[in-house]
């Protein structure tokens, strides 16, 4: 059983519920952050809960972001925020996350703890359909390689082969 007391059916690759729960309550639960843990609670309550990444899941990307020092992120679906908690207590505290969701109520369910774990200033929540943010940020990023020296030394550099 979850902390919540709602039994959460297995999303990962085991296929024994006995087995997923002895490790959820053996050695995900023990390392997963008291905020997280607070939304996951938090989550537990909403109508659509079973939305929410997985707290095992949730380690994985942990140990992800870390691995490759990430600083930079984007996050499309943001539903209560766990993963997005999640990645902003994993990157370094000058890093950025942009989310994107439709759902801002869903969201603001998250943000006091999101708020209470210090990590708000690292967010950009935009409340939007996905495409036409990444759209955007794409053609930004486009603009502003197609202005830098170095993409230009690239370019040069390519059309000289």
């Amino acid at each position: 059983m979850e902390q919540s007391g709602k039994k959460n059916p297995s999303k990962g690759l085991l296929q024994s519920e006995e087995l997923y729960q002895y490790l959820l309550e053996t050695s995900v639960y023990p390392r997963e952050p008291e905020p997280l843990k607070e939304l996951r609670d938090i989550t537990a309550t909403h109508p659509k809960a079973v939305m929410a990444t997985a707290p095992d899941a949730g380690q994985l990307m942990d140990m992800l972001l870390r691995l490759v020092n990430a600083k930079k992120t984007i996050e499309i679906g943001v539903f209560t925020g766990y993963s997005l908690l999640l990645t902003a207590l994993s990157i370094p505290d000058d890093g950025k996350i942009t989310a994107i969701d439709v759902d801002r109520q869903a969201y603001e369910m998250g943000l006091p703890v999101i708020r209470k774990a210090g990590v708000e200033t690292q967010i950009n929540f935009i409340e939007s359909q996905a495409l036409p943010v990444l759209d955007k940020l794409l053609e930004e990023v486009l603009f502003l390689s197609h202005h830098s020296t170095f993409s230009r030394l690239h370019l040069k550099a390519c059309y000289d082969e």
